[in-house]
């Protein structure tokens, strides 16, 4: 576990890109120091942008531009006064990048760019109660115009690089992120993973699959449609019903194939869920028949906490 954190910490010292162009994100600066505008109220005289990424959000309806900020230390250096204090720097950085002259030759057009993310990276042993707890107690100074900050520590990283591998792995071109319910219209898809989807317990796509067809003796392929449902909550029964309330909210059943993919947080998750999600999804109310049961696929994502499975080389 030393090594493999390790590595993921010259990863992140890569900054972002290794994490987020996996889901479409663009980077448009790196490493850039820009002047503080702001400096009696800053106490700056500039601020260094580790990267400056965006992604197209559905939501918006434009681009949406994140200022992602990189710490990799050891845990006995992430403490709450280190933390609420990268955190005032990425606010005060963020104010200053929408106005700064030196970002004028990125093509950020009407980008919104309004949020940062502050991705601590514990290079030894994660302590997730720890941090958990520092986060809850995080001083957020208020802002005349508002500043969204994401915080992720070791337990998002790595699930994000295990939903990145698992998506370059099994999935082709034709995969896409679904965002439902925009507005009240149909839902869109696209090749982008909005920030606020990486937090959320559920992430909907779709893609074509290419199916061998025998009629005879003849042979060909043929494309069917894959709806996917990823889920990283806490895997139990109630979940399960859950998921297939949205997975019909979504009219997803009518696609050729139905997957579930599961991230395993405990080592008997994994049999628990080939045990009982197909058993709990014929004991609730209007259950599954068998025609919907035998498109169901059940997947996993590797747990790196739970296996020795090298996460995307890292």
């Amino acid at each position: 576990m030393g090594e493999q954190a390790s590595k993921i910490g010259k990863k992140l010292e890569g900054y972002g890109e290794y994490i987020f162009q996996g889901f479409g994100w663009d980077e448009l600066a790196r490493d850039t120091e820009i002047k503080c505008s702001r400096k009696t109220t800053h106490a700056k005289q500039t601020h260094g942008l580790d990267l400056l990424m965006n992604f197209y959000n559905p939501y918006l309806g434009d681009k949406q531009g994140v200022v992602v900020e990189c710490k990799n230390r050891q845990m006995k250096s992430i403490t709450q006064s280190e933390i609420n204090t990268w955190l005032l720097e990425l606010i005060n950085a963020i104010e200053c990048a929408q106005s700064a002259p030196e970002l004028e030759n990125i093509h950020t057009g009407s980008m919104n760019l309004n949020t940062g993310l502050l991705l601590i990276h514990a290079n030894d042993h994660f302590e997730g109660e720890k941090f958990n707890k520092y986060l809850s107690n995080l001083k957020v100074p208020s802002r005349r115009n508002p500043i969204n900050i994401f915080v992720a520590g070791n337990s998002e990283i790595n699930r994000w690089n295990a939903l990145r591998n698992k998506i370059q792995k099994d999935y082709n071109n034709e995969f896409d992120f679904v965002y439902p319910s925009i507005e009240g219209s149909n839902m869109a898809r696209g090749k982008y993973i909005t920030i606020n989807q990486l937090y959320s317990k559920y992430i909907f796509a779709q893609d074509i699959k290419n199916t061998e067809v025998v009629e005879g003796e003849h042979k060909y392929l043929k494309p069917i449609t894959r709806r996917i449902m990823f889920s990283f909550d806490e895997i139990s029964k109630t979940c399960f019903e859950y998921m297939w309330s949205m997975f019909k909210a979504l009219q997803f059943q009518d696609a050729k194939e139905l997957v579930f993919v599961f991230y395993p947080r405990k080592k008997d998750d994994v049999e628990y869920v080939k045990e009982n999600f197909i058993k709990t999804l014929y004991q609730i109310d209007n259950p599954i028949n068998d025609d919907i049961k035998n498109r169901i696929k059940i997947d996993f994502i590797d747990n790196r906490d739970l296996s020795p499975v090298d996460v995307g080389g890292v």
